[in-house]
């Protein structure tokens, strides 16, 4: 009997619609559509379509996405020419450094993680007298985020026989009131923090603070930081890098490399017409499927 396929029992036989056609064994019942050819490559080329459309889309935002998240250097100071001016930076020009709590500076030698021919550094010295003005002395870098997020500070730094040991590194979002940020500890005397071979984030041996994530360092005219010594933890005194030295006044403390980098500010235009095309790409997903 056309359109009608039995089971093995005659009582349950069915009528099946036109469109379809059961074949039976003894073990499985398969239902094959017999929907025109022409009909199903047309729904197949639509659905190749979309999953195209979809995976372009993706890679568009893996792309911007990407883009939108390289480091840019805000600042760099390698002092190779011998002189405080910023080196490179894209805020190079708002940028500056200045000694404050009676140090004075000259150049040296630079830190190993430069190749350059002239490799030179800037080398802080007279620091305050033992026991006295803890956490006034020491550099102050001052580096506006203006139109970036997500920064990140690092620097060399090399400690003498006699400096203090610890240090520490402030910051502050007005210009005027200071926040204490880590603590660093001299791995030893006349030795560049980087001769620990510590990697940072960045893939480099600098010492490195982050301030991902901290909205209030993003996108700030006013942003800065410092490094002054400290007191030796839970003393009045400073305590010299070298173990067996005493701390002095003439010790130095010696900068390089010192780099603000950040990642530019989405523009809001551009996320906005990304997320419409998402939005009409999976309505219109959607509505194919029903």
């Amino acid at each position: 009997m056309r359109g009608v396929t039995a089971s093995p029992n005659m009582k349950n036989a069915r009528i099946l619609p036109p469109h379809a056609r059961l074949n039976h064994s003894l073990t499985t019942h398969r239902v094959e559509s017999t929907v025109p050819t022409w009909d199903r490559r047309f729904y197949e080329m639509r659905a190749s379509l979309m999953t195209r459309a979809f995976v372009a889309l993706g890679a568009l935002v893996v792309t911007l996405g990407f883009t939108q998240a390289q480091p840019v250097q805000l600042a760099f100071w390698n002092f190779n020419d011998n002189d405080t001016s910023p080196d490179g930076g894209v805020n190079a020009s708002d940028s500056s450094l200045a000694l404050v709590g009676g140090t004075t500076a000259t150049f040296a030698s630079g830190s190993p993680l430069d190749t350059a021919t002239t490799n030179r550094a800037y080398n802080t010295t007279n620091y305050p007298t033992q026991g006295q003005n803890n956490l006034t002395a020491g550099i102050v870098f001052n580096t506006p985020t203006t139109g970036y997020i997500n920064v990140t500070v690092q620097f060399d730094v090399r400690w003498s026989n006699t400096a203090s040991k610890y240090l520490r590194f402030q910051y502050t979002y007005d210009g005027t009131n200071w926040i204490n940020g880590p603590q660093l500890v001299a791995p030893g005397g006349d030795t560049w923090w980087s001769s620990q071979s510590i990697t940072n984030p960045n893939g480099n041996n600098r010492y490195y603070v982050s301030f991902f994530g901290n909205i209030q360092a993003d996108n700030n005219p006013n942003f800065a930081f410092r490094i002054l010594t400290e007191f030796a933890p839970g003393t009045n005194g400073y305590e010299a890098a070298r173990s067996g030295s005493t701390y002095g006044t003439t010790g130095t403390l010696r900068y390089d490399l010192v780099e603000v980098r950040g990642t530019v500010i989405p523009e809001p235009a551009s996320m906005l017409a990304l997320g419409a095309g998402l939005a009409g790409l999976v309505g219109l997903r959607r509505r194919n499927k029903k």
